[in-house]
């Protein structure tokens, strides 16, 4: 009796490969706000993460001598001696240094700003690689929760890391994104591209143990089998390339079943539902 087995034709279109790569969100650009007095913080008017606009208030100083003067109780002078510190760019605070009532000298950094504009995502690529990256290049970044925008390779750095030897390259967003920065994510370059591809489903392709040699069982008429070595190319998700031989549209190929197969073999093949074909 023939082994049930089931049977696939082969596919013809464009197929694509990718090489990923790691990188890591931050902002390139920051501004530091410092105080431009010695005294206390009297109130923070901005938490981190909020954003902020060119000339926005963000704190209050009262001066050193302020504090000594509205302490004295014998003061009757109308003197409040408050400093309003103002947002010199817009962005995003990403630190707030100092709390509420904490005593500050003159030049301490009281937060950053984060300029939007600078957000990017650095990517480093071992330098045996650094061929596939070309600059001004289109590329994917993915997301750790899936999501999947477009980016653009701009520049790269002038020197390598030392240590693991791979050169760093700066990815802009294509589309402005609300991003938290130190984010990993993996960035997709096209590696290869073939626009009519023939390709199999990766359960009809067979190997050996070391992985050097693949082949196909090819169905050449109801009820026989034969074994036909192939030459792959690119691998996608579900499919497996073809290079040679050239095999027609008619053509079926066992996608089950088929493992552990002599040579040729008598196979009876079953649809879906287990019935026979």
């Amino acid at each position: 009796p023939g082994v049930p087995v089931t049977v696939m034709p082969v596919r013809t279109g464009q197929m694509i490969s990718y090489i990923e790569f790691s990188a890591t969100s931050i902002f390139m650009y920051k501004a530091t706000i410092k105080t431009p007095v010695t005294g206390f913080i009297d109130e923070i008017l901005v938490n981190q993460g909020d954003a902020v606009e060119k000339n926005q208030s963000l704190f209050k100083i009262m001066t050193k001598e302020a504090a000594a003067i509205v302490a004295d109780s014998a003061n009757n002078l109308d003197f409040s001696g408050i400093v309003n510190v103002k947002a010199t760019t817009r962005g995003l605070i990403s630190s707030v240094e100092h709390p509420k009532g904490d005593y500050v000298a003159e030049g301490d950094q009281l937060c950053q700003i984060a300029i939007t504009g600078s957000f990017v995502f650095i990517l480093d690529v071992p330098f045996e690689l650094s061929g596939f990256v070309k600059l001004n290049s289109s590329c994917e970044i993915v997301l750790p929760d899936g999501q999947r925008l477009k980016g653009v390779i701009k520049t790269s750095f002038p020197s390598m890391s030392v240590d693991s030897q791979t050169q760093r390259f700066i990815v802009k967003l294509t589309e402005a994104e609300r991003l938290p920065e130190n984010l990993t994510c993996k960035i997709r370059i096209v590696k290869e591209s073939v626009n009519s591809a023939t390709s199999l489903p990766n359960s009809c392709l067979l190997t050996d143990e070391t992985m050097q040699q693949f082949w196909v069982m090819k169905l050449i008429n109801d009820s026989v089998a034969v074994k036909v070595p192939v030459t792959t190319g690119i691998n996608e998700a579900e499919y497996v390339q073809i290079i040679s031989p050239v095999f027609n549209a008619s053509d079926l190929f066992l996608s089950s079943g088929n493992y552990g197969l002599g040579d040729t073999v008598y196979v009876k093949v079953i649809n879906s539902t287990g019935n026979e074909r």
